[in-house]
């Protein structure tokens, strides 16, 4: 009996991937590359643009918002690893057709939120514990099953398609994905100021179920053996000479093993942060820059040349990965983020736009490049799956409490300023703890 088309290919099929005339993997760097933008509802990045007109049709407060952020996406960073273990168990073909389904259908639940918080509070239940209520259902849906479970699964099968190359796969993806993330906002914006945010939404939600879902059955697989490959099979081995930096771990370990050992909570630590962060500045960054009274599509504008240093970051980053200990990556992304805490002191300024492009470029290459290359250097390939996914957690984890923590200190202090004061004290802890801990591949258990 055959096994889950997630990781078997069909019997039919087997044949016509082992039999083209390039390496699959190069279709699936292109495949989980898409999987990565397509998550993009589900992002901070996808959500920012709607933030105001959710407040304003829910009629909530921007706190009472961030909160239904926060305690959803709180809820999905709980049930994460299991998505990284269903990954490992049925490949990336299964898990991410699952999640593309799943967040087309949230993306609808938010587009008729305000009609249904109508409908049920006419039964009388209070209107705010109603709008609430589905803020977080819908919130904890988009970004379990978009910022979570799709990103895992593209990344993780890309991860698993290359080795010796995967620096390079990684910034030949990052160059797709960055650009995607950075530039969304503005046809996102777009399509709001055209058809309104709830049509927006509706047509994102039509993309996900009628294009994208198609592709990810036709496309997605889950590793090169799934299809009678080698990893990286007809291809030339690398002219460069091989070093302890440039290979996976020799043994694989599983989660619990990784959790003995340091290095995996400096890397959750500097994950954690970058997310809560980085999607913080996201969410609220029309407010943060009306407050240096610069309009919203002039906010939005930020992204793009944000995403010019993003890419060349990665591309940088993941050549270096081959080459250099990982550890000094970590500090190079660690310094990144003090960069962007120190511009939000004087975020109008040329000087301050300077260091947000520079800090959040230098800090979201980095970052997308870490979360792929990390686990089989450190960790080996075999439980990619479980490993990522308890990393998602953390990341989601600390997506969810920043744009609360944010639009908390914007309250009690009337402004976004003072959020810059929490990254210059977590750089200065991090590069400590990276300066202590050692970063060693396994080479034996």
């Amino acid at each position: 009996m055959l096994k889950s088309s997630g990781t078997l290919c069909g019997a039919q099929r087997v044949p016509l991937i082992a039999r083209l005339p390039f390496y699959y993997g190069w279709i699936i760097l292109i495949a989980g590359s898409l999987g990565v933008l397509a998550s993009i509802p589900g992002q901070t990045m996808g959500v920012s643009v709607f933030t105001d007109h959710l407040i304003e049709a829910l009629q909530l407060s921007r706190v009472g918002l961030s909160s239904a952020y926060m305690a959803g996406t709180l809820a999905s960073s709980f049930i994460i690893p299991f998505a990284g273990v269903l990954f490992d168990r049925y490949g990336a073909r299964v898990v991410a057709s699952v999640a593309t389904l799943m967040l087309s259908l949230f993306l609808l639940l938010l587009v008729y939120s305000p009609q249904l918080t109508v409908g049920i509070s006419s039964l009388g239940i209070p209107y705010h514990i109603v709008a609430m209520a589905l803020a977080v259902f819908g919130f904890f849906g988009i970004r379990f099953f978009g910022q979570g479970v799709l990103t895992l699964a593209s990344r993780g099968m890309v991860a698993k398609w290359f080795g010796p190359r995967r620096g390079l796969a990684v910034g030949l993806m990052g160059i797709i994905t960055a650009f995607g993330f950075s530039y969304a906002p503005q046809p996102l914006q777009h399509l709001i100021n055209q058809f309104g945010w709830q049509h927006a939404l509706k047509l994102l939600s039509a993309i996900l179920f009628f294009a994208f879902l198609p592709f990810v059955l036709l496309m997605f697989r889950s590793d090169p053996a799934s299809c009678s490959l080698e990893l990286e099979q007809g291809m030339s081995s690398p002219t460069r000479k091989t070093n302890s930096n440039s290979e996976d771990a020799l043994v694989s370990r599983t989660l619990k093993e990784a959790k003995k050992d340091k290095a995996f909570y400096i890397i959750l630590s500097a994950m954690g942060y970058w997310a809560l962060f980085n999607t913080a500045f996201t969410f609220h960054v029309v407010s943060i820059y009306q407050e240096v009274g610069i309009l919203a599509d002039q906010a939005v504008k930020i992204f793009l040349p944000i995403s010019i240093i993003s890419i060349a970051a990665r591309f940088l980053g993941s050549y270096l990965s081959d080459r250099i200990s990982i550890k000094y990556i970590y500090t190079a992304f660690t310094l990144s983020i003090g960069i962007a805490s120190v511009a939000l002191f004087d975020l109008g300024s040329p000087l301050g736009t300077f260091m947000v492009i520079l800090g959040y470029g230098i800090g979201g290459g980095l970052f997308g490049m870490l979360n792929i290359v990390t686990w089989p250097k450190l960790y080996g390939r075999k439980h990619i799956g479980a490993l990522s996914g308890f990393a998602m957690s953390i990341i989601v984890a600390g997506s969810a409490i920043g744009p609360w923590i944010f639009s908390v200190v914007q309250r009690l202090t009337n402004s976004f300023t003072s959020t810059g004061f929490l990254g210059l004290l977590w750089t200065i802890g991090m590069l400590l703890a990276l300066w202590f801990i050692p970063f060693t591949p396994s080479a034996e258990k």
